[in-house]
């Protein structure tokens, strides 16, 4: 695989800047690690590479889908069947800018299995196949959350929802995100393990991922506690910013580490023969 990144002659040159000299000098080995790791992030990275890889490369919606996510019955009944949303999982080629992930997933899963794509299409699509496999499992890329006072048109994956954390805010989005990068010891729990063993990977199992981590977003990001938060701010006529309680980051980080080990499992199924 690190072959195949190679070959893309972009790859080469964009990671060759970012490359730090300790490991430009060190062994195949550790260069090849450090691109693969890049590589699975490079699909971020595209906005920071230059103006021609952005126009050629950036694909902003296919990092989620928005299966709706309702404050009250009320804003489902306002609001259910005129959200505008691309909520289709089938994929028909070819690979444009408008697919969610789930459809992105599927149309660089053909790439990369296509015996006649060239090596140079199979890297890109190899970037894709990591990192949206990775966003998948991050539940806040899976859904919105619709209300009519304050997300009409969702609230962009949590991306709307401030969080008082110590002396600054950070958006619901950007805490999930940020859950498993304190976590030094990534060792699976017992029931991660019999998960792993019991799971099939195959192109219908990417529609049941969608919705069981829509799922764990309904119960656990999107809580009842938060829900009561967001309908008092409605209520005094305030911005949506809410407090995370220690309880629910214990929570929130359990269902992080155990998504990250599903993940990395999954990748390495789909990319495989």
């Amino acid at each position: 695989m690190v072959a195949i990144l190679r070959a893309h002659p972009r790859f080469e040159a964009d990671f060759a800047s970012l490359m730090p000299a300790g490991i430009a000098h060190g062994s195949d080995v550790e260069q090849g690690k450090w691109l693969f790791e890049h590589a699975s992030i490079w699909p971020d990275l595209i906005q920071t590479l230059g103006d021609d890889v952005k126009t050629k490369f950036h694909r902003g919606r296919w990092h989620y889908i928005n299966l709706p996510v309702w404050l009250t019955d009320e804003d489902r009944q306002a609001l259910e069947g005129r959200l505008g949303q691309n909520l289709v999982m089938t994929y028909q080629p070819p690979l444009r800018k408008n697919l969610n992930v789930v459809q992105a997933l599927r149309g660089n899963l053909q790439v990369w299995h296509d015996p006649q794509a060239s090596a140079s299409a199979k890297a890109v699509a190899l970037c894709w196949i990591i990192h949206l496999t990775g966003d998948m499992h991050q539940p806040l890329h899976t859904v919105a959350l619709f209300s009519r006072r304050f997300f009409p048109k969702g609230d962009r994956g949590g991306n709307g929802i401030e969080v008082q954390w110590g002396d600054e805010t950070r958006n619901l989005h950007a805490v999930w995100d940020g859950l498993p990068t304190d976590m030094h010891d990534l060792k699976p729990s017992a029931r991660t393990i019999r998960s792993v063993k019991e799971d099939v990977v195959n192109d219908a199992a990417i529609d049941d991922w969608v919705y069981v981590h829509a799922s764990l977003a309904r119960k656990f990001v999107y809580t009842d506690e938060i829900k009561q938060q967001l309908l008092a701010r409605i209520a005094r006529n305030e911005s949506p910013t809410i407090e995370l309680s220690h309880e629910y980051l214990v929570a929130a980080r359990s269902i992080a580490r155990r998504q990250v080990n599903l993940a990395g499992h999954r990748i390495a199924a789909l990319l495989g023969p």
